[in-house]
C-alpha cells in the first residue's frame, strides 16, 4: 500500500494566536502535510541549514513568513534564505499585518514568491491560509 509522501511546510512565526490558527488551516488541508514552526530567524536559519540538533529535519516544500519577528527582521531573514543555495527556487509567502501595497513588491524584490495580508477577520484569515497552503503546494 502506497502513502502519500508528505509536504514539509515551515512556518517562521512568533505569535502563538497566529500558530495555532496556522495549524488549525493546515490540517484542514490534508493529512499529508507536515508543519514545522521556528518563531525567529535565528531558529529558522538552524533550520533551514539542518544545523545541529536538527539535522534530521526536512527540507520544506514550502516557507511561511512572518515579517515581524524577534531578533530578526523578516526581510532581512528572505534575503538571508535566498542566500542558502538549497532554497533559491523554495516558495517563500510573506504573512503580514502590513498592508499589501506598503511591502509587497519590496517582499517580492527580496525574493519573495507571494505577499500575503493577515486579515482582521478570524474567517477570512484561515481562508486565506488555506488557499496559500494549497496553492503553493500544487505549483
Amino acid at each position: 500500500m502506497n502513502t502519500p509522501a508528505t509536504s514539509a511546510i515551515l512556518l517562521v512565526e512568533d505569535s502563538a494566536a497566529d500558530i495555532y490558527l496556522i495549524q488549525r488551516a493546515v490540517e484542514e488541508c490534508g493529512t499529508d502535510l507536515r508543519l514545522w514552526v521556528m518563531p525567529d530567524g535565528p531558529e529558522a536559519l538552524m533550520f533551514l541549514r539542518k544545523d545541529f540538533p536538527l539535522t534530521h529535519v526536512p527540507t520544506p516544500d514550502l516557507i511561511i513568513l512572518d515579517l515581524r519577528l524577534p531578533r530578526t527582521n523578516g526581510l532581512q531573514l528572505l534575503t538571508e534564505i535566498r542566500q542558502l543555495p538549497a532554497y533559491h527556487a523554495t516558495p517563500i509567502v510573506v504573512l503580514s499585518s502590513t498592508p499589501k501595497e506598503q511591502e509587497e513588491q519590496h517582499c517580492l524584490q527580496l525574493g519573495a514568491t507571494g505577499y500575503v495580508q493577515k486579515s482582521i477577520n478570524f474567517y477570512s484569515y484561515f481562508a486565506d491560509i488555506k488557499a496559500l497552503v494549497r496553492d503553493w503546494l500544487r505549483r
